[in-house]
């Protein structure tokens, strides 16, 4: 109650808060007879059947629309009652999660102690790896805890802002074994005094994963944690050369494994009556005992809004698996353009979800507001055509021509563009990473009516690609990956048989590269 009185005023908002208070009651159960888990699939339910108004959820389906999100999943009382999918994004794709990874780390830590493979949270990390040659040893890293890494109290050195080439996370990337490059920095404060944000922490859970479970991270969770909540969508790729996979970012999950995620904290640890991880566990990750940045605070890895009863795994372009214990709801999201301060804030979602719940009991139909969701959900799933130019002569001159670009960052080797009157096409090779690999081959459709055209499945997921004449010499490519957190823009300014590239990702990334036509 204390969450809806200010000390100035009683406002409408704060009487519609007593009001839906007073209608959900408290926290929710975490086993009995009216909990329900899910299965292989999600049970699937109108909002008005969990207590909540469609026309409201329609609303918050528009406003994430306009921010450009990929997905937006709601579940309430244990069954979806929103599930939207934006254009040109497509169901049950993986979605690259950025750092909700590290959150999933926090949690294969938590199985790790409950199975009693690491006997506690204030075990000292140097402990763990006596056999590791370890710089800068003093009275403040010996110090250092498990629990420590946990809440980003660790106060190791570190700088992690543009991730740029010089930044500490980016070095640990390019480091021969990144653990022993993590634990060598320099201590910059008494551990567990204060928050700074910093990758290689997570990094080094997941080394004390491999460590005490004889299993990286990925297999370990997919024996502990995926498997028994039916999760199936999971793709963790990236392991370092000493086998540890990579605890701070790389893990895929698609929407509604992550609401699994989601759900099984909601349930303060339980799962279908197994206690996959202690509630207490649970409980101090939505506390947030740590004072964090931006009003949001910090525990076992997870971000909390104490003041709006919600807490939640945070990615960056917005991958968020939000818990609001009071609502008995869990929303995963997911998106793939640059955050900025225009994003969707932490605490308007909350605020959003919480004005949604009328009632813990079932609402009376209501055919206008059902109407009003749907409608929503088909406009966020129809894709909304960019502008396009007129095309110019040069299009014919330049189609289906091999442009060698010289070396780059990036690895181009070549493009070319294919113009023809129904779909387009792009195709870019690339140099391999390791001598003596052949060159990799890129290629797929491009929209040149201000649509995407979605390429057929590859390995490395499903191409969605579209097209667009900047003025007669400029053309503008803008290419998705489904799933992946990104979006990619080629400027090319050609001149003669030359052409300038300007590229740029939603990562804030930028590469200059120049090219030119071979000689047919």
């Amino acid at each position: 109650m204390r969450q809806c009185l200010t000390l100035l005023a009683v406002t409408y908002a704060t009487i519609q808060c007593l009001v839906v208070s007073a209608a959900v009651g408290g926290e929710p159960a975490t086993t009995g007879p009216d909990v329900v888990f899910p299965g292989k699939e999600w049970a699937v339910s109108t909002p008005e059947e969990q207590g909540m108004d469609s026309a409201r959820l329609a609303r918050l389906v528009e406003s994430l629309g306009t921010y450009r999100y990929d997905s937006l999943t709601v579940v309430r009382h244990g069954r979806i009652v929103v599930d939207a999918y934006y254009a040109p994004y497509l169901p049950g794709i993986s979605h690259d999660l950025r750092s909700v990874t590290k959150s999933v780390t926090g949690t294969l830590t938590a199985i790790e102690i409950a199975r009693g493979l690491l006997d506690s949270v204030d075990h000292k990390v140097l402990d763990l790896f006596s056999d590791q040659q370890v710089a800068d040893v003093d009275g403040n890293k010996s110090a250092l805890t498990v629990q420590n890494l946990l809440d980003m109290t660790s106060g190791i050195a570190w700088t992690e802002k543009n991730y740029t080439p010089d930044e500490t996370v980016m070095r640990m990337y390019e480091a021969p074994d990144p653990t022993a490059f993590v634990l060598s920095q320099p201590m910059a404060s008494v551990p567990g005094t204060q928050f700074v944000y910093n990758s290689g922490n997570p990094y080094v859970l997941s080394a004390i994963i491999s460590r005490k479970t004889g299993q990286n991270a990925f297999e370990f969770a997919k024996k502990e944690l995926f498997g028994p909540l039916g999760i199936t969508s999971a793709r963790w790729p990236r392991t370092d050369k000493q086998g540890v996979t990579d605890g701070e970012a790389g893990l895929s999950l698609a929407p509604h494994d992550m609401a699994r995620i989601g759900y099984l904290y909601l349930r303060n640890g339980n799962w279908n009556r197994q206690q996959i991880i202690p509630a207490s566990w649970v409980e101090r990750a939505k506390g947030g005992q740590v004072p964090a940045a931006f009003g949001l605070h910090y525990a076992n890895l997870w971000w909390s809004l104490p003041e709006k009863g919600a807490f939640m795994a945070l990615g960056r372009h917005s991958q968020r698996i939000m818990v609001v214990p009071r609502l008995d709801i869990v929303a995963a999201i997911t998106g793939s353009l640059r955050d900025d301060a225009s994003d969707y804030s932490l605490g308007r979602l909350t605020d959003e979800l919480s004005e949604a719940v009328r009632s813990d009991k079932a609402l009376p139909v209501n055919p206008v507001a059902t109407s009003l969701l749907a409608a929503a959900i088909h406009q966020a799933a129809t894709v909304q055509p960019s502008a396009v130019g007129t095309t110019p002569p040069l299009a014919k001159a330049i189609s289906g021509k091999v442009f060698e670009v010289s070396d780059n960052s990036l690895r181009i080797k070549s493009f070319t563009l294919n113009f023809f009157d129904t779909d387009s096409s792009w195709e870019i090779t690339t140099k391999p990473l390791e001598p003596n690999r052949p060159v990799q081959r890129f290629s797929g459709l491009m929209g040149l009516d201000g649509v995407y055209r979605k390429s057929p499945p590859a390995l490395y997921g499903i191409n969605a690609t579209r097209g667009r004449w900047l003025s007669d010499r400029e053309f503008e490519i803008e290419r998705r990956i489904l799933g992946h957190s990104e979006v990619q823009f080629w400027r090319l300014d050609f001149d003669g048989d030359n052409v300038v590239i300007k590229f740029e990702n939603t990562d804030g990334y930028k590469q200059e590269l120049h090219g030119a036509a071979t000689a047919e």
